[in-house]
């Protein structure tokens, strides 16, 4: 599955149907992002190419994407490059509303539900409810692994890592209850953002529209 899917999977609570941090739209936007860098179709400049340092530009040789969202995201990121890196989660989020999208191929593989009701009488509300958990509960299976006891993960899992601790709530979407260690998730899931420059774009893009709304 894509990180994009399972990060919206992990962040949104299985019982109220409701995304449990801040801009959904900025978050997956950013797993959009680290999908099309982990399969190699973008990547970060550094100093000393002719492109200025940290713009996002698109890999020529690297195979065309399969799935439609990634292909879309890539299409839009190629037809103006050398933005920022977190200039590019915005366009992204702005350009194709990538939670509804997202939220709609998880109930398509039966593991959401969408629930729609009217708060107040008036106004519609969409929830996504847990229908099968199963995938849900293998990926926080490997991230206890990772957190709790520093386990090598792969790629996929390291990103995943990242984009949770970009989000602001890795430790709600990790600890569920059980009263984790907050301090040794926290410090894991900053080493992984460090890591990983699509999760520090995102991660900048949502301490840019905090900035923003505060005026």
């Amino acid at each position: 599955m894509l990180l994009a899917e399972d990060v919206l999977l992990l962040l949104t609570d299985d019982q109220t149907g409701k995304f449990v941090g801040r801009y959904p739209d900025l978050v997956v936007a950013g797993a959009l992002l680290s999908d099309l860098a982990l399969a190699g179709n973008v990547r970060v400049t550094e100093s000393g190419e002719s492109v200025r340092k940290n713009r996002v530009v698109t890999v020529p040789d690297a195979p065309w994407p399969v799935d439609p969202l990634l292909a879309e995201a890539l299409e839009m990121i190629g037809r103006k490059e050398r933005r920022f890196t977190s200039n590019v989660v915005d366009k992204i989020s702005y350009a194709l509303k990538p939670p509804k999208a997202v939220y709609e191929r998880l109930a398509q593989a039966e593991m959401l539900s969408r629930v729609t009701h009217r708060a107040l009488g008036l106004i519609p509300r969409t929830r996504w409810v847990s229908l099968d958990a199963r995938h849900e509960n293998a990926l926080l299976a490997q991230l206890d692994e990772v957190f709790l006891f520093d386990a090598e993960p792969d790629p996929h899992t390291a990103a995943l890592a990242a984009l949770l601790a970009a989000s602001g709530a890795l430790v709600t979407a990790l600890d569920r209850g059980r009263k984790l260690d907050r301090a040794k998730l926290k410090r894991r899931g900053k080493h992984f953002l460090s890591q990983y420059w699509p999760a520090q774009a995102t991660e900048r893009s949502i301490q840019n529209r905090d900035a923003a709304a505060a005026g």
